[in-house]
């Protein structure tokens, strides 16, 4: 079986970490790598294959430039492309920051903006893929997940599953709590990506959502995700919130907090990206393939330290590079949820997962054709979502604005339109201003101009 993976970043070893680890269930032989760069693609393919060779892994892996050929006859497609790279990507989170509001690539206006410029990217994938690959599987990490998922939803008949590694980890921090094996835990979870709350934590058949909410402040010390909320909060609120909900419940703290940090994470994940894929690039072609295993874990290591530590007010050492730990692929993040989606196919299993889908019901505040992220029964047929039942009035004054937002921005990018733009982002809760929304687009429109020249008046 061969699988295809467009994107080439720094996460790409833990997808073929996740591939190797579960490859007799697969069945897998090849996987093929391709992505924009040339230079990217041949160092990771490099560095990829001597990874998987130590990891025992029984598939080969290459580099395939043309995208065609790269996606010919794959049985699954695993997405995580960044159109425009890390640069754009600290564009858009400052432009949000220089005019007051949150800048955060996949959240509020520079969520739009990277939106804007890979809805496009990858409804021309999702052709390619019905016309040399019809059968194949298309799991979505490219973010922002839940709107590229809507659009491909929206106008492409490829089967599509959105994946995000934040709803697997509040299951596992739970579960550690609780003391039980996070698969012997149900957690019902609902909302949107990037805005959705567990509601439920099912042991033996019990609900004890109650007891993790008691028991918060040890939530706290086990995983500091979870400090981003006060326990009275979630208590209030009576569900755990995902943690880029803190974005909506501290707006104003967070946007103090990153500009008191004096960067953006887009601008750290920049220059970790300048100096990590020239010292990559030199030490594979040097032969040092060791040299690069170690250079790209000190990398991922630091980036894996300072993640959400500004937004919380914590000092970021973005100069220093971390020591790379002990063990690298601790935990199972969003690759072992990808390849626990690919399993299910392959081996016609159903395995409960949280997942990006249609809601067909799942919501019934929402439509039946809306993508939410929910609590899925996963099969070879795809992703089916489990009803969630009615979300409570302080969620769903949240979702319903959200996924107005998401509509648009699909709609605003298939159709290259700049007023369907200016809609969306109007009516996005961090903005809410149609003065600030044009200014923010017509920005983005400026910094972008290459990439956004789809989009007219």
């Amino acid at each position: 079986m061969r699988m295809t993976l467009l994107g080439t970043g720094m996460r790409t070893p833990f997808v073929l970490h996740g591939l190797a680890d579960r490859q007799r269930e697969l069945g897998l032989t090849e996987v093929v790598l391709h992505d924009v760069d040339p230079e990217r693609l041949r160092t990771m393919a490099t560095l990829g294959s001597h990874l998987c060779r130590g990891w025992g892994a029984g598939f080969a892996v290459r580099a395939e430039d043309d995208p065609r050929a790269a996606l010919e006859g794959s049985r699954f497609v695993f997405s995580a492309i960044r159109v425009g790279g890390e640069r754009a990507r600290a564009l858009d989170e400052r432009i949000a920051l220089d005019h007051g509001v949150l800048g955060q690539e996949t959240t509020g206006p520079a969520g739009f903006a990277m939106a804007l410029r890979t809805i496009p990217a990858m409804l021309r994938y999702a052709e390619l893929i019905r016309e040399v690959a019809p059968e194949a599987v298309l799991v979505n990490f490219t973010n922002p997940v839940g709107i590229v998922v809507q659009a491909l939803s929206d106008h492409t008949d490829v089967r599509a599953v959105g994946v995000c590694d934040g709803p697997i980890e509040m299951k596992r921090s739970v579960a550690e709590l609780l003391g039980v094996p996070p698969d012997e835990l149900h957690a019902d979870y609902a909302g949107l990506n990037h805005a959705g709350w567990i509601h439920r934590v099912l042991v033996e058949g019990r609900d004890r959502l109650h007891e993790v909410l008691e028991r918060y402040e040890e939530l706290q010390r086990l995983d500091a995700s979870w400090r981003l909320f006060s326990p009275e909060l979630v208590r209030e609120i009576g569900m755990l919130p995902m943690e880029y909900l803190y974005f909506f419940y501290s707006r104003e703290q967070a946007v103090r907090n990153i500009l008191a940090s004096g960067s953006s994470r887009g601008e750290q994940i920049a220059r970790l990206a300048e100096r990590l894929w020239p010292e990559l690039t030199r030490l594979v072609a040097a032969g040092d393939l060791e040299g690069a295993r170690e250079a790209w874990e000190r990398t991922i290591e630091t980036r894996h330290e300072t993640y959400f530590a500004r937004e919380r007010g914590e000092p970021v050492a973005e100069d220093v590079i971390a020591e790379p730990p002990a063990q690298m692929f601790e935990g199972d993040g969003y690759e072992g949820l990808a390849t626990a989606v690919m399993v299910a196919g392959v081996r016609r299993l159903r395995m409960p997962l949280i997942v990006n889908a249609r809601n067909r019901g799942a919501i019934p505040d929402l439509r039946d054709d809306d993508v939410v992220e929910v609590t899925c029964m996963v099969d070879h047929h795809g992703a089916h979502p489990i009803a969630q039942g009615h979300l409570p009035p302080h969620a769903l004054e949240l979702v319903e604005p959200l996924k107005a937002y998401e509509r648009l921005t699909v709609e605003a990018a298939v159709e290259g339109s700049y007023a369907k733009a200016l809609e969306a982002l109007s009516v996005h809760p961090l903005v809410g201003s149609e003065a600030l929304a044009r200014e923010l687009l017509d920005a983005y429109l400026a910094a972008h101009e290459g990439l956004l020249a789809g989009l007219r008046g």
